[in-house]
């Protein structure tokens, strides 16, 4: 003899209920989605700023260290170039309120170094900071070829160098603002 079967209690899950759960788990999986995508978004802006701040943070400190050493030669040098005692104008021969050149022997090789930064290569408001360099030549007596531009900031929207006092100055102040935004 056969049992019947009942219809109600058969095993398994049924059309809506596979449907009510994909929907759930499709909403649940968009929401960690989007912000898994927010989260890559805004870490790797992070990222980004860190790497511009630093960068600027480090032109400014190399900046820094070669203008303290402006004027700066060995007492074996003798160079015309910058005789004694050294004016303001030996020391920094441009002074410019977005361009500074400081000369002296800024590595100690007993060679005097003229170094030049300035901005360049603009796009809008924001540039690069640029740095060359050329050796004075005791041989000819004269200046060598200024070397290469090198970048060494991004995403620069200001330099500002005030010098002082104006005509002959002892001190420089550089300002340098950077976008901050990759």
């Amino acid at each position: 003899m056969r049992r019947p079967t009942r219809l109600g209690c058969t095993s398994g899950f049924s059309i809506v209920e596979v449907l009510v759960t994909t929907v759930v788990t499709s909403v649940i999986l968009a929401a960690v989605y989007t912000m898994f995508i927010t989260s890559l978004t805004t870490y790797t802006k992070g990222v980004g700023k860190a790497d511009i701040q630093q960068n600027a943070r480090f032109a400014l400190n190399q900046m820094i260290r070669e203008i303290r050493m402006a004027g700066y030669e060995s007492p074996t040098l003798a160079n015309p170039a910058c005789p004694s005692p050294k004016t303001g104008a030996c020391v920094f021969p441009v002074q410019n309120a977005a361009q500074i050149n400081v000369r002296g022997d800024m590595d100690g090789d007993d060679v005097t170094e003229e170094i030049e930064y300035l901005l360049q290569n603009c796009v809008g408001s924001i540039c690069e900071l640029a740095q060359r360099e050329r050796d004075w030549d005791d041989t000819i007596s004269t200046w060598g070829a200024w070397s290469p531009y090198q970048v060494t900031a991004t995403n620069v929207k200001g330099l500002t160098i005030t010098y002082l006092p104006p005509g002959n100055p002892t001190t420089v102040r550089v300002q340098l603002e950077v976008e901050d935004t990759p």
